[in-house]
């Protein structure tokens, strides 16, 4: 699947976190919305995602999606793009601790998908390394320049912050 098509789908995906965050945790925020960049990838680890509190972008990194949509199967893209959003939207509620931004993650992926080899468990549990265990690449992009990266946003990501306009 290429990212162009990809990207019709991440919306859904948001919806179902949101849905996931509020049926566990009681909580919920609206208003999102999520860009993507190219923000490269080390041997010693990418950033997946991120969000600027108390701000409302969520940013994803472009590099390793791309990635991963060239050599693993739809079900574990879905399942890093889940929990990527995931991480970041418990972020844009608030929990600013990286370990208890991830011990939430992981809660709420324990509590939502049962099975211990779905791959949103894995990536929960273990990160990223086990569908890339030999990462190997080092990539920069060109249009990281000292005043910014470019950020390409996807139109209609957090439905329900339209539907006041509606």
């Amino acid at each position: 699947m290429e990212l162009q098509e990809f990207k019709e789908q991440m919306p859904e995906i948001f919806e179902k976190v949101k849905n996931d965050v509020k049926k566990t945790t009681g909580r919920h925020r609206a208003g999102l919305s999520l860009g993507l960049a190219e923000m490269g990838m080390t041997p010693h680890g990418f950033i997946g995602g991120m969000h600027f509190p108390p701000g409302t972008d969520i940013v994803m990194n472009k590099t390793p999606l791309k990635l991963i949509l060239e050599t693993q199967p739809f079900e574990v893209v879905w399942s890093y793009t889940y929990h990527i959003l995931l991480h970041e939207y418990i972020h844009s509620l608030g929990v600013w601790d990286e370990q208890q931004c991830r011990a939430i993650t992981l809660r709420i992926s324990e509590e939502i998908f049962k099975q211990s080899d779905h791959p949103a468990m894995i990536l929960a549990k273990t990160g990223i390394g086990a569908y890339f265990p030999n990462l190997q690449i080092i990539y920069r992009p060109p249009e990281q320049r000292p005043e910014g990266i470019v950020i390409e946003y996807i139109h209609g990501f957090d439905r329900e912050s339209y539907s006041y306009y509606s």
